[in-house]
């Protein structure tokens, strides 16, 4: 009964919070990277009645969002596009990948520990999977692209890696459904480095336990791979075609040409994920080279947590943990290559911690293991773990506290935004470049939403009062 009280409370505390958070900030006013949709794109077609499946399937920057599109239209159709929606299902998709982490979290623990013991340790890793430090993907409606597709392929990896181990049938079953739904329908940009952390992972597990493996697990590896290799090339039929961004940019040659600022780029993305980028902004004390130690010091833990998760056998128990961590790696990397251009503090941005939250997770997850087997870890080891947890919750409680601090600001500027749309024919360039990146298709998109009376437009909207 207590174990359930306090894993009741681990997962609802949390959840309440960033609830709160997302019903006082997240704005009425449909924004930036969902104003694509609008003009010239699926939103205007199904308004007009020419709605085709290619308009569902276009992808976007190289990704696809199916299933977010197809609740587009029914938001459009039922709701008349109210984009808080899209933000009040972000900390229920949270809240459903901290059940699945919670179900192989305890199967990790068990039977050493108590389950009261496991339910309440679970708070700290729901602490982070909920932190605030990601704002920017919990109050705008087109984030739950990328929280969605988060659960997805979370829940794929999991079923894949019951499958290889168990081989029952309904593993199979299960992980060949929630692949093809995390690849083809709600997928944001995971499954770029979905592939090499998948790979990655199990290439490890396969070769330290090759002489333990039966035939049938190369057969079900097979069949999977298989499987999707054959959704990835559905997937990336004509990827490149008909995108809603016209031109991409690739910055391998400059990394190259400048190796140590891509470090600095690379390094300060790790401390932007434990340390807000808000949180720099609003202490002195914080540099932009103190970030980036602050980044190599995450990334020590990272190493520490991996060489851990071998040393301890955990793998024996599960893979998830490595997996959250190189997949978070892998993204940060693939982050570099695609903003290194924008300038050396461009990773620091908060629309990507929703994939580091998950690495952080992955770290506490392999100390609390380690922490809590038979054979004890010496002084040093000991010392090094709890100071690693130190250094993580004590920069994601600053940057909740400075989140939280701020909430009010960023509330009034997002309530500007929406009185910039209201005079959208006489708003001015600088003023429509604040809601999207594109000024007159800004505008051109607003004018079609008020003429259809939708978004912040429609009869019961807020805005209009």
């Amino acid at each position: 009964m207590r174990a359930k009280i306090f894993l009741s409370l681990s997962l609802l505390i949390p959840f309440a919070f960033v609830t709160i958070y997302v019903a006082t900030t997240a704005p009425e006013l449909i924004c930036r990277d969902d104003l694509c949709l609008i003009k010239g794109g699926l939103v205007e077609h199904y308004l007009k009645g020419n709605l085709a499946f290619t308009d569902l399937w276009r992808p976007y920057d190289y990704s696809r969002a199916l299933g977010y599109n197809l609740l587009m239209l029914a938001n459009i159709k039922w709701f008349s596009m109210n984009s808080r929606i899209f933000a009040f299902m972000i900390p229920v998709f949270i809240l459903a990948s901290a059940l699945l982490v919670y179900r192989v979290y305890r199967k990790s623990l068990t039977p050493e520990r108590s389950p009261e013991f496991i339910a309440l340790t679970y708070f700290a890793l729901t602490f982070i999977l909920f932190s605030v430090i990601q704002w920017e993907v919990l109050i705008f409606g087109y984030a739950f692209v990328y929280q969605s597709s988060l659960f997805f392929f979370m829940a794929s990896f999991i079923s894949l890696d019951l499958y290889l181990k168990d081989g029952h049938r309904k593993y199979l079953f299960l992980t060949l459904a929630l692949h093809a739904a995390a690849i083809l329908v709600f997928n944001g940009k995971l499954y770029i480095t979905y592939a090499p952390a998948l790979s990655l992972t199990f290439l490890c597990y396969a070769l330290i336990k090759a002489s333990e493996l039966p035939k049938k697990f190369w057969l079900r590896s097979f069949i999977v791979a298989v499987f999707l290799t054959v959704i990835a090339l559905i997937y990336l039929y004509k990827l490149n075609q008909k995108d809603y961004v016209a031109e991409h940019a690739f910055y391998i040659s400059e990394i190259l040409a400048h190796p140590f600022k891509a470090l600095q780029f690379f390094l300060a993305s790790f401390g932007a994920s434990v340390l807000s980028a808000n949180a720099f902004f609003a202490c002195d004390y914080f540099s932009f080279h103190k970030i980036v130690f602050l980044g190599s010091l995450i990334l020590f833990f990272y190493g520490l947590s991996v060489f851990l998760f071998f040393r301890s056998r955990m793998y024996d128990k599960t893979n998830l943990p490595l997996f959250l961590i190189m997949q978070t790696i892998f993204f940060f990397g693939f982050v570099m290559v695609v903003r290194f251009g924008l300038g050396v503090d461009y990773g620091m941005g908060s629309r990507y911690t929703y994939v580091s939250v998950c690495g952080l997770l992955a770290i506490v997850w392999i100390f609390i293991f380690v922490l809590t087997r038979p054979v004890k870890p010496k002084l040093l080891l000991r010392s090094t773990i709890y100071a690693g947890l130190v250094v993580i919750f004590s920069g994601l409680l600053l940057s909740s506290a400075i989140e939280w601090q701020i909430r009010p600001l960023r509330k009034a500027q997002l309530t500007q935004l929406m009185n910039i749309a209201m005079k959208v024919d006489t708003a001015t360039h600088d003023e429509l470049s604040l809601i999207g990146i594109l000024p007159e298709h800004t505008r051109e998109s607003l004018q079609i939403l008020r003429a259809y009376k939708l978004n912040v437009y429609r009869e019961d909207s807020s805005a209009r009062d």
